[in-house]
């Protein structure tokens, strides 16, 4: 490929401007000559385009032209006006190339003043050579003899020469010269070649050195030799007609068969052609049928709602149809966010036994299941896998929930009676402890009376000293744990206890949760902020309010004591309409819990509290509360980072009144 240097300079041999372009007018290279006579300058901190340097007309002129040139057309012209002399218009010539890195328009023409200024010498020259060109034209057309043709030739070639009287022609054609040779050995020649064989040459000079042979004149030469090397052609065509006469009926009756041969295969070509159109137009039927097609599958593809993806064997994604994911990724990277591949990646089983595998997986707080289907080539090889990805995080929730809610089912019919069986023997606890109490307040003064005269006295085999000092200790922890066995059945009777045909109040979230913030204030405030975000307009629902507030008075308690004493923590409380659902959600930035905590929070009687009290229902008690108002409670939380309980609670279709948040 030629480089642009060269090309440039080969034009600016020939013509005198020049100038370079792509197809979005950002300029290339400029002649200087373009430059000064047409004052193309650019601003000096810009790059150098077509609308910095012409003017609109110019410039409409040369847009046209590479529109033209790119759709095609040749011997395109495009008008450069000057700026300053508007009369006049420069006609350019625009050709197309391309290089290695990129689309170049050239745009070349010569002076205006070359145009329009020829010299008088330059026309007499000019006519001389015309005149010369016809006169050997015409005597080529009426000479029959090549040796006269060439004996005659001087005559014909010298008023063509500056000095005719002086110019000398010599000729040789086949070996036979003619004419006599130029004095000196400059002289000017054309070559004679006649269906690719060099038969002679013209030469023409002048008697002596004086004379200076002129480059008008070689191109002179140049086009009679052009004009002899094609009459000579056609003169040899002619006499290898003439020899071969006798051989014209033999042709003639060759060609008469060959011309039955082409109208016979012509007819066979008509007919396949015809089978040809008809294929053609099944074809075509087929091709649209399939292209319909195409565009179906590619709609559906493109519009299931969960993630699908064509991977080869080296886990590269070959297609999918979320537009979030490249070609070319690995399926661990696009989907999964993951630098290696998965652990328990199910793609060597499926290559391995050519069978589809269903697994589930979880991804940060997400349940993932995967649907990977093999790809079969036409040896019934896998050649990839197709994988379907499906999200079941709230399948998961609600399988836990129902699971939750069974365990809670079956307790409950086991609390009441528990409940009962416990609370009777533990009223007579409570009931006698305090009359020991008294008892024993009423003895002591007694018994230290007799202390006094007997010092070595001792019962239940311990020093009076040491029994008169725990033993109301004993007695009040006995009433204590009385008391809290009665908290602990309480509490079991709350639970298991459902309110039939109680859900008749209008609840309004916003509202309870400013009544709710008010009520914990004290107990939260040394421990945690709050921050509340609460939807404008949130519509209330039918439900008990009393419970609704037990429910977030339990949460945002919870929230606060999750929060570890050497930070400040922040409780932030939001609400929201979500498919019909009053969604709140109740997020703390405390210690967090692990896996198997989170699993357990909603079972009776499971407390991480029990040092300080805590008796594991008030969970269970949310649980079942939330579950009364037909709604669910879920639950995320990563370790030193925090939890977020989150409550939904539907909307009944007669529930329309809204709420406005100040």
């Amino acid at each position: 490929m030629i480089s642009l240097e060269v090309l440039y300079s080969i034009i600016e041999e020939n013509y005198v401007y020049l100038l370079d372009c792509d197809e979005n007018g950002q300029l290339r290279y400029c002649s200087q000559e373009l430059k000064t006579n047409f004052g193309l300058q650019h601003p000096p901190h810009l790059k150098p385009t077509l609308e910095h340097i012409l003017d609109p007309s110019s410039l409409i002129s040369f847009r046209q032209a590479i529109e033209s040139v790119d759709n095609g057309n040749r011997g395109v012209n495009a008008l450069l006006t000057p700026k300053r002399l508007r009369s006049t218009s420069l006609p350019m010539h625009v050709r197309y190339v391309q290089s290695e890195d990129n689309h170049h328009y050239l745009f070349f023409g010569a002076q205006i003043d070359t145009l329009n200024k020829i010299s008088d010498w330059e026309r007499e020259e000019r006519v001389k050579e015309l005149s010369c060109l016809y006169g050997v034209a015409e005597w080529i057309q009426n000479s029959t003899d090549i040796g006269v043709f060439f004996t005659q030739l001087p005559k014909y070639l010298g008023p063509g020469m500056r000095f005719p009287e002086e110019a000398v022609v010599f000729s040789v054609y086949n070996d036979v010269e003619y004419g006599q040779e130029p004095a000196s050995g400059d002289y000017i020649v054309a070559f004679l070649v006649v269906n690719g064989q060099l038969k002679g040459e013209i030469r023409i000079g002048y008697l002596n050195d004086s004379h200076k042979l002129l480059p008008e004149e070689q191109k002179m030469l140049s086009e009679i030799g052009r004009i002899l090397n094609l009459a000579m052609e056609r003169k040899e065509l002619a006499d290898s007609v003439a020899l071969k006469k006798d051989e014209a009926h033999e042709f003639q009756t060759a060609l008469a068969k060959l011309d039955k041969k082409i109208n016979r295969r012509e007819g066979e070509l008509e007919v396949q052609q015809q089978k040809l159109n008809t294929a053609d137009s099944y074809l075509d039927r087929i091709n649209s049928s399939w292209e319909q097609t195409r565009r179906r599958m590619e709609t559906m593809f493109l519009a299931m709602p969960d993630p699908v993806m064509l991977i080869d064997p080296d886990m590269n994604v070959v297609n999918s149809n979320k537009p979030n994911v490249e070609t070319g990724q690995k399926c661990y990277q696009a989907y999964f966010n993951r630098d290696e591949p998965c652990t328990d990646c199910k793609m060597a089983k499926v290559l391995r036994h050519k069978i589809p595998v269903i697994s589930n997986i979880r991804v940060d707080d997400k349940y993932l299941q995967l649907h990977t289907q093999p790809v079969f080539n036409e040896d019934h090889e896998v050649d990839g896998v197709l994988e379907f990805i499906r999200d079941i995080t709230l399948e998961k929730t609600y399988e836990q929930q129902i699971q939750q809610a069974d365990k809670l089912a079956s307790l409950g019919q086991l609390v009441s009676g528990i409940g009962h069986e416990i609370n009777n023997p533990n009223q007579f606890i409570r009931g006698n402890v305090k009359i020991v109490k008294q008892a024993l307040e009423d003895m002591l003064p007694i018994v230290d009376a007799h202390y006094e005269s007997h010092p070595d006295l001792k019962i239940a085999r311990l020093k009076y000293t040491f029994f008169k000092e725990h033993i109301m200790t004993l007695v009040d922890d006995m009433a204590h744990g009385s008391e809290r066995i009665k908290g602990i059945v309480d509490g079991l009777r709350s639970f298991a206890r459902k309110d039939e045909g109680l859900l008749v109040d209008v609840v309004d979230v916003n509202t309870l949760l400013g009544a709710t913030t008010r009520l914990v204030q004290n107990e939260v405030h040394k421990r945690a902020s709050i921050e509340l975000e609460l939807a404008d307009e949130l519509p209330t629902f039918s439900g008990n309010s009393q419970k609704i507030e037990q429910v977030l008075v339990n949460l945002v308690v919870n929230a606060a004591q999750a929060i570890p004493d050497d930070i400040k923590g922040v409780i932030k409380v939001t609400t929201a309409l979500e498919d019909d659902h009053v969604v709140i959600r109740i997020a703390d930035n405390g210690k967090g819990m692990d896996e198997k905590t989170r699993k357990q929070i909603f079972d009776p009687f499971f407390t991480t509290k029990r040092t300080k009290g805590g008796t594991g229902l008030g969970l269970a008690i949310v649980f079942r509360i939330i579950e009364e108002h037909g709604g669910n409670i879920a639950v995320t939380s990563k370790i030193h980072e925090g939890t977020t309980f989150i409550v939904r609670i539907p909307v009944a279709e007669g529930d329309n009144e809204t709420t406005e948040t100040s």
